[in-house]
């Protein structure tokens, strides 16, 4: 029961952060000012904006954080494979989080 827990609250803080970074209004100045100093329709621009890209960048550390601090069981063992699979699963379900959320 408490891994569901952790698997809950690690999806949702992923998502939320991702939502945080790329579409709340509070923090729609950074995102501003980062995509005037960059230049128009580049990569980097987009990027600030598509949060299923943002949501695997977010969701490695917290994955890792995760893997560390969690006492549940490993599935193979290795840091190597359980991060990068756990960082995965997590920005692909953050992704169909934002599917779920209306346009704004």
């Amino acid at each position: 029961m408490v891994l569901w827990i952790e698997v809950a609250i690690v999806v949702l803080a992923v998502a939320r952060l991702t939502r945080l970074i790329c579409a709340d209004k509070i923090t729609e100045p950074f995102r501003t000012a980062a995509a005037q100093r960059l230049k128009a329709g580049s990569m980097w621009t987009y990027l600030l904006h598509c949060r299923w890209c943002v949501s695997a960048w977010v969701a490695l550390p917290a994955a890792a954080i995760w893997w560390a601090a969690s006492a549940g069981p490993r599935w193979s063992g290795h840091w190597w494979i359980d991060i990068p699979a756990a960082a995965l699963a997590l920005s692909y379900a953050t992704g169909l989080l934002v599917r779920a959320e209306p346009e704004e």
